[in-house]
């Protein structure tokens, strides 16, 4: 008896200041029924928080073998690890969705595209720098043919000024090992460590044995209390011949771009970002190389939901605006995307040909989709004095000129 009492009140300490939630979002295009059901639990633990969430979907993409008893859905998880943040350092240890860079809807080097994978995230801050490191698994055993694999991405960050940053980032994706502790710790560009592991010693791979992804890049973001403006670029490739050998082969240029903007104009905010990338950018470039920077190399499975960073992936531009009204506690969002691309084949090196000469963008079969919605939000706080806060949204609009309808609701609870 008294061993449950303990347990009990263990239970229930180790709960106070927890937070509930439940998120469910329905969508219908008027052919299919689209949901997701999400429950999510954060728990203070030492001076951080546990979070764990994960729930039931249908997307209509992945049908597992229980579906049709399920109506086409199906279990999955989303979250389960450590968060602590101080002034000084911010740390995630566990299973979770990470998300890089300035922008707010297109992301380069790593975006939250749907997928969580095993992560260890740490950043250090000062007055006027940063420094971050992610490690991401996304497979941890071989399958088949698909080998062991996982990223590192990196930030260096300095603020010359209270509302100027500009970074330093880079990222490496590489097979057959699930950790790499020579890109994970040592403060020398990932570059130079990949160049390490193929010189002429005794520790030194050649490149059939050992050949990673590597890619580099730049942000800069200029900020006041109400707006920022923000750039950034990712190297995949780039050709230096152009200086080093004009009159030789030209390597494609293998980059990704964004610009942004973001302003809150009395109780309207606008954001408005434009992103692409050239052909061939994050593609394999050899047959046999699976490190064609995706979650999941070789599978039908839709580009927008398997790119580890910029989601759109290769040979593409796209534009994003979103108005939103805030009205006491409505919100009114309007939003818009655009999107023109042209052949995209992560795991085709050099769309099924060879690799040629000079910098190609938005080439082979040239194709569209244009995004228009409006939702409508409302906030209760202490509903009933039992909720937090409810948030109910109702949203309408075009995917890809193709009318669809949506109702959304998330309930919080503190215990």
């Amino acid at each position: 008896m008294k061993s449950s009492l303990i347990v009990m009140l263990m239970l229930s300490l180790s709960l106070f200041g927890a937070l509930f939630q439940v998120e469910t979002n329905f969508e219908y295009d008027f052919e299919l029924l689209y949901d997701l059901t999400k429950f999510r639990l954060s728990v203070p633990f030492l001076t951080g928080r546990l979070i764990t969430s994960g729930g039931f979907k249908k997307d209509n993409v992945i049908f597992p073998p229980y579906s049709e008893v399920l109506k086409g859905h199906y279990w999955y998880w989303d979250e389960g690890y450590f968060e602590y943040r101080s002034k000084i350092l911010e740390v995630d240890l566990g299973v979770k969705q990470n998300k890089v860079g300035p922008g707010q809807f297109y992301n380069l080097f790593v975006s939250d595209n749907g997928f969580s994978y095993p992560t260890a995230r740490m950043k250090v801050k000062g007055r006027s720098w940063m420094v971050e490191t992610l490690w991401g698994g996304l497979r941890p055993f071989e399958t088949e043919n698909k080998p062991v694999k996982a990223f590192i991405y990196r930030r260096l960050a300095i603020s010359p000024s209270s509302n100027f940053e500009i970074g330093y980032q880079e990222s490496v994706l590489f097979l057959n090992r699930y950790f790499d502790p020579y890109y994970y710790f040592v403060p020398i560009p990932i570059p130079g460590i990949q160049e390490f592991w193929h010189l002429s010693a005794p520790w030194g791979y050649s490149s059939n044995e050992l050949d990673d992804n590597s890619m580099i890049g730049i942000y800069a973001k200029f900020s006041d209390f109400s707006w920022s403006t923000y750039a950034e670029l990712l190297i995949d490739d780039i050709n230096l011949n152009r200086f080093l050998s004009p009159q030789s082969y030209q390597n494609p240029d293998k980059i990704a771009f964004l610009l942004g903007f973001s302003g809150k104009f009395g109780p309207t905010k606008l954001t408005v970002e434009v992103a692409g990338a050239t052909a061939f950018t994050f593609q394999r470039t050899h047959p046999e190389r699976p490190y064609e920077y995706v979650m999941f190399e070789g599978e039908d499975y839709p580009i927008e939901k398997n790119m580890i960073g910029y989601k759109h992936g290769e040979n593409n531009l796209a534009c994003t605006m979103v108005l939103d009204y805030y009205l006491s506690d409505w919100t009114f969002s309007f939003g818009w995307e655009s999107v023109l691309f042209g052949t995209r084949t992560p795991s085709l090196p050099w769309h099924g040909g060879t690799a040629p000469s000079g910098t190609k963008w938005l080439i082979g079969e040239i194709d569209s989709q244009h995004n228009l919605t409006f939702q409508v939000s409302r906030r209760f706080d202490k509903l009933f004095e039992i909720f937090t806060n409810v948030n109910l949204n109702g949203v309408i609009g075009l995917k890809n000129l193709k009318p669809f309808v949506g109702f959304g609701f998330t309930l919080s609870i503190e215990l």
